[in-house]
């Protein structure tokens, strides 16, 4: 079996984030913490392995910053939603707004800059990127998971 690429690799982590926010909109807002989780990973991960990549390449470089900006904004999003009571009337409806961001960030990402990337990229780094991304995903979440959340 072929190594995954990071663009496989991102796209299935997409997926089980799209996931999780379907189950918090089911009125499950506990699960919000472990979406947080994945978000922080996956932006700290994306932006060190493909973006740190992309931002070398003039003709990609502006729209893989845009990428990065997004996260920056989404983690702000995530903020909000982390230190407002879960049990209040506004917040599922933050979470829905934030979903909306989230969801026009991921398509934009999956339409876009992943393609734009494996064009610029050669497949073996692809390929190298994919692995690294994996594995570190896998020992990031591990430890996210044995730490316990503050209540503030």
């Amino acid at each position: 079996m072929a190594a995954k690429t990071i663009i496989q690799e991102l796209k299935k982590h997409h997926d089980e984030m799209r996931d999780l926010v379907k189950e918090i909109k089911k009125n499950k807002p506990e699960k919000f913490i472990l979406l947080k989780k994945h978000l922080d990973i996956h932006h700290e991960l994306e932006e060190d392995l493909l973006l740190a990549q992309l931002n070398t390449k003039k003709d990609i470089k502006d729209e893989s910053l845009e990428s990065q900006e997004e996260h920056f904004v989404l983690n702000i999003l995530l903020l909000d939603l982390k230190d407002f009571p879960k049990d209040h009337d506004r917040w599922m409806v933050k979470f829905k707004v934030f979903d909306e961001i989230l969801d026009h960030h991921l398509t934009e990402e999956e339409e876009d800059l992943f393609p734009d990337a494996e064009e610029k990229l050669d497949k073996k780094l692809l390929e190298d990127l994919g692995k690294q991304f994996a594995e570190l995903k896998k020992q990031r979440l591990s430890a996210a998971m044995e730490t316990k959340d503050e209540k503030k």
